[in-house]
């Protein structure tokens, strides 16, 4: 009760803050299932049979196929992790996260190479999946969280499973999975601002309005033939392919505070809205000790 009322006291005089600090309690269940083997096991089938359900749902040919090489390339990341990343390897939470972020990107392909396919939308077409896949959510959601090596690892590898969702192994799209996923990591090596998301999301977009122009999936175009194209649509899919990083990079910045909530992890850009001098309890304090030196070392006049 005595505590209760020297904190109001505080509050009042501006040297306290009304939130109380966050403490984290000592959790032994959580504790053994951060560390415990079965929790990776789960985590990993989980993943695995997402990724089944996302290769046998639809007209997709040679399921199998492709199901086989996906898993190829589970047993490829997972080794990956273990060498290069062993701390994130033995805590299931951040296994849980990567993986997590990473299907939830593959998901959304799925969802959109579907929607594409449906005829739904006249100016989404099946080739205009290539355009909207957002190559950058994983590879800039990862990188902002746990860093440039994890963000590079999930740009690598949700490229590779993404071009098994088209059917097959498509050389331009993986092109454009890898180089759009590691523009979005070299632009955020130093994230300060929640604004910089928005910056790397254009030039996310940039590159893959450019890879788009260079493989074809713009177009057809023929400059030797200007009245022959459809200058329309051409601006359509460039304003589809530079909006995609766009949106991707926004929602990204929507979703990064639930991420390090649920998580437990703080990015460079919490520490800096931590430490901004405009924070309430800051300038209560600034003005506090202001006004206390003006007391001490200005005599008032007689």
């Amino acid at each position: 009760m005595f505590d209760f009322l020297k904190r109001s006291q505080l509050i009042k005089r501006g040297l306290a803050s009304r939130k109380t600090r966050r403490r984290r309690t000592t959790n032994e269940l959580f504790h053994s299932l951060e560390y415990a083997r079965g929790m990776k096991f789960v985590i990993f089938a989980a993943f695995v049979a997402g990724l089944a359900a996302l290769i046998f749902s639809g007209q997709q040919p040679e399921p199998t196929k492709n199901f086989v090489i996906a898993l190829l390339f589970f047993a490829t990341a997972l080794t990956q992790l273990w060498i290069n990343q062993p701390t994130t390897f033995l805590r299931s939470s951040r296994l849980l996260l990567v993986f997590g972020v990473i299907f939830v990107q593959l998901a959304a392909t799925k969802f959109l190479l579907v929607l594409c396919n449906s005829g739904s939308f006249a100016f989404l077409r099946p080739e205009t999946v290539g355009l909207i896949a957002p190559y950058a959510f994983a590879p800039l959601l990862l990188s902002v969280l746990l860093g440039r090596n994890h963000g590079l690892y999930a740009s690598v590898f949700v490229s590779l499973w993404s071009s098994i969702l088209f059917g097959k192994v498509d050389a331009p799209l993986l092109v454009c999975g890898l180089i759009s996923g590691f523009t979005a990591v070299y632009l955020t090596l130093q994230v300060r601002k929640r604004s910089r998301l928005i910056r790397a999301g254009f030039g996310v977009g940039i590159a893959t309005w450019v890879l788009s122009m260079t493989f074809g999936i713009i177009g057809p175009i023929d400059f030797l033939s200007p009245n022959t194209i459809d200058w329309k649509m051409l601006g359509i899919q460039s304003a589809l392919a530079i909006g995609n990083g766009i949106v991707t990079a926004t929602i990204v910045g929507g979703v990064l505070p639930m991420f390090e909530h649920l998580f437990q992890v703080t990015t460079d850009i919490s520490w800096l809205e931590a430490s901004d001098l405009n924070h309430p309890l800051l300038l209560a304090r600034t003005s506090t000790m202001s006004a206390s030196w003006l007391s001490r070392n200005i005599s008032p006049r007689t």
